[in-house]
């Protein structure tokens, strides 16, 4: 009668042993990989290598910022997700001024998870408002890169501005480096009006001989005041035709 007592108890501890562990499995998290870990396979390399520039610009000396880190699931097996991302960011030992953002494929859930060191400058509703504005859509739209390119780069100028300062995001994510067009500014009106009509400035180069110093001087700006001519004469003094519209024979009345 022990012998079935213990032998029934054994198999109950087993039972629940295998209930158990399958679910332990799926809550287990996984190896830190650096700046992304993409376990779903969903982001492109070149995502990928501009999330690591932009971790090594947050570094930069003058800056001293932490890291913005991304990683994607498939399915977290019912756990929830602001949940799972805060034990993530624990047990990966992230730093105070890191940022985490986890992204669960399979069931369309997201969140962010920062350190105490950032969390004045993204509070609960800054986080709130980022995620709607600049990630929520595209996400839902499965534009995954679209969705960490733009909350990566609002969520960093956040936290920079914040300090007083700002992140070179040039040429991440498709941006151009420079802007291509430009609104003319004053000054550079001024200097195209007196590229056209003024003189030139003449400055000796000891590092050049007179000689050819001279020879690219070029002195009067001949082209400008020949197109000022040109405009004073038809403007004053080109003679107008005058037409008639039928109106009978054209002479002094």
């Amino acid at each position: 009668m022990i012998v079935r007592r213990i032998v029934s108890l054994l198999l109950a501890l087993l039972l629940c042993a295998g209930l158990v562990l399958p679910a332990g499995a799926e809550t287990q998290y996984p190896s830190f990989q650096g700046i992304v870990t993409d376990l779903a396979g969903v982001l492109g390399e070149d995502t990928v290598q501009d999330l690591s520039l932009l971790a090594e610009r947050m570094s930069d000396a003058s800056l001293s910022l932490g890291s913005f880190y991304v990683v994607t699931r498939h399915f977290l097996g019912g756990t929830d997700a602001a949940v799972y991302a805060k034990a993530l960011f624990e047990a990966w030992d992230l730093g105070w001024q890191d940022v985490l953002l986890l992204m669960v494929i399979g069931e369309e859930k997201y969140a962010l998870y920062v350190g105490d060191g950032v969390k004045a400058a993204l509070s609960a509703d800054t986080q709130t408002s980022l995620l709607a504005t600049h990630f929520r859509s595209a996400f839902l739209n499965r534009k995954y890169d679209e969705a960490v390119a733009d909350l990566a780069v609002q969520t960093v100028q956040t936290i920079a501005k914040a300090g007083g300062t700002s992140v070179n995001t040039a040429g991440l994510f498709g941006t151009a480096a420079v802007s291509a067009t430009h609104q003319p500014t004053a000054q550079s009106l001024t200097n195209a009006w007196e590229s056209m009509f003024a003189f030139q400035d003449f400055e000796e180069d000891d590092d050049w001989p007179l000689d050819i110093q001279y020879s690219n001087y070029s002195g009067f700006n001949w082209r400008g005041w020949l197109i000022w001519g040109l405009l004073i004469y038809f403007v004053f003094f080109r003679k107008k035709k005058s037409y008639n519209f039928g109106h009978g024979p054209r002479g002094r009345r």
